[in-house]
């Protein structure tokens, strides 16, 4: 709608009484202009309804064929930030519509107050988002093939593909050119420990899991295309982070009220499926003067047949090291390390990594009584817990939530970032339309004829909010 007066505006006001030069020469009257508007700004809020109406069906089939998805992932969000928002927006709502009012009665600083207060709420609504989006950005909280998360939704550091995550590294050297149908990411050529060479279990009578990690400082030149990381020097990381659940060092959870703070930098054993990948393994240890190193790991393969032929290898190459012993292949899970910081400083893999050195458990003594628990002898010096208490509900959430995403879980951010991110736009296009009638508004244009442009905005406005009204409790409060 054009803001200046059609011409000849004097003789057609005379004709017609329109009380406003604003008021278009096809029209009848002021009323046919407003009646003629509002039916338009309510069809284009029809199909804007049938716009997003396709993104909240694709919510509600994924949540619920995936619920573990959404009851996972919507820990990330930040709660308090999102009903921030919504108050934000339904003050916004009110203002808009105060708007309306002021200028049906001609009361010209009342609107313009008005109108900069929706503005400026609408502004407060997209800052809140860019800090929750960057947010999500630094941690890889990201859609797709993009999510590649520094952190389990109960907050815990967890080992990932780019290992550049704040406050936290990883045994994890990831290759992103080793893509195969299998692996259509890549893998990781370093930093995956089997679990059949570790003992990851320590709520269970036995060996804690003996294992030394390294803070190895180097440089990394490529040549050839290759890099090859040269090591420096290096030290040893000394406690191991608390649990969450089975407390310090892998022990029991504390007593309610109890409190325990991490001595920073602390290491701990991270089970991530889509960094560490599930396969055949097998482990193996080595005695004698002559051994490279005294115990590991091989895997993952894709097949047993595959596994069988390396674990036959890798039996020949050890009898030419020492005393070879070498387990049968099983299917299993592999983890890596994480030692955290304590802080939110960004490590490069280029000079820095972390090593780590593990012994293998020793295999448990077959039971007198066939029908006694198989157990683990302990190794001197270690802990052995005697009696495992049934975790409690709140245990369980928090293992839960400490540790990795279930599996694509990025379909989450994918829907978050969509409906979310279009939403944001739709706000983006109102602050322009507001900053547009602002300026009208100080000029004087609106009068109780002609209030039109401040109606139909304010009809789209209430559009947007009642928009995220249903997103802030189908995200942020799924529980």
């Amino acid at each position: 709608m054009s803001e200046k007066p059609h011409a000849g505006h004097d003789e057609h006001d005379h004709g017609h009484g329109h009380g406003s030069v604003f008021i278009q020469h096809h029209y009848d009257d002021a009323q046919h202009q407003f009646d003629a508007g509002k039916l338009g700004i309510w069809l284009f809020l029809a199909q804007e309804v049938l716009f997003f109406s396709a993104l909240f069906v694709a919510y509600i089939l994924y949540r619920h064929h995936h619920t573990e998805i959404y009851a996972y992932a919507h820990k990330y969000l930040d709660t308090k930030m999102g009903a921030i928002n919504t108050a934000v927006l339904i003050f916004s709502s009110l203002t808009a519509a105060w708007a309306v009012r002021a200028a049906q009665l001609r009361q010209k600083k009342l609107l313009i107050a008005c109108i900069a207060t929706t503005l400026a709420c609408a502004c407060a609504f997209l800052v809140i988002k860019y800090f929750e989006y960057t947010h999500k950005i630094h941690e890889h909280l990201l859609f797709g093939e993009r999510f590649d998360p520094c952190i389990s939704s109960g907050g815990t550091p967890l080992a990932n593909m780019n290992n550049s995550c704040p406050g936290s590294k990883s045994t994890i050297q990831w290759d992103f050119n080793a893509r195969t149908t299998q692996t259509p990411r890549g893998a990781a050529t370093e930093g995956c420990f089997p679990d059949v060479a570790l003992d990851l279990e320590p709520q269970r009578p036995g060996v804690q899991l003996d294992c030394k990690v390294f803070e190895v400082s180097g440089a990394t030149t490529v040549k050839d295309g290759k890099a090859t990381f040269t090591e420096k020097s290096r030290k040893e990381i000394g406690p191991r982070c608390f649990d969450p659940v089975f407390g310090p060092g892998g022990g029991l959870s504390l007593a309610p009220g109890a409190e325990h703070k991490d001595v920073f930098p602390c290491w701990k054993p991270n089970h991530q499926p889509g960094v560490c990948r599930p396969g055949w393994y097998f482990r193996w240890t080595c005695e004698g003067d002559k051994c490279k190193a005294p115990a590991g790991g091989e895997g993952p393969f894709q097949t047993l047949s595959a596994c069988n032929e390396q674990r036959g290898g890798k039996e020949g190459q050890l009898k030419a090291d020492g005393t070879p012993w070498v387990s049968d292949c099983s299917h299993g899970k592999a983890s890596a390390f994480v030692v955290e910081y304590g802080d939110h400083a960004l490590r490069s893999s280029n000079d820095l990594r972390i090593a780590v050195d593990c012994k293998t458990p020793p295999t448990a003594a077959a039971p007198a009584d066939p029908f006694a628990e198989v157990g683990q002898t302990p190794a001197v010096g270690k802990s052995q817990i005697a009696t495992t208490p049934r975790p409690t509900h709140a245990d369980e959430k928090a293992a839960l939530y400490a540790g990795p995403p279930p599996e694509n879980t990025s379909m989450f951010f994918t829907i978050y970032f969509a409906m979310t991110g279009l939403h944001g736009v739709h706000v983006l296009i109102g602050v322009f339309i507001f900053i547009w009638l602002l300026i009208r508004s100080v000029k004087g244009h609106f009068t109780p004829d002609y209030f039109g442009p401040i109606d139909f905005a304010a009809l789209y406005w209430h559009i947007v909010d009642l928009i995220w009204i249903f997103l802030f409790p189908l995200m942020y409060l799924i529980h």
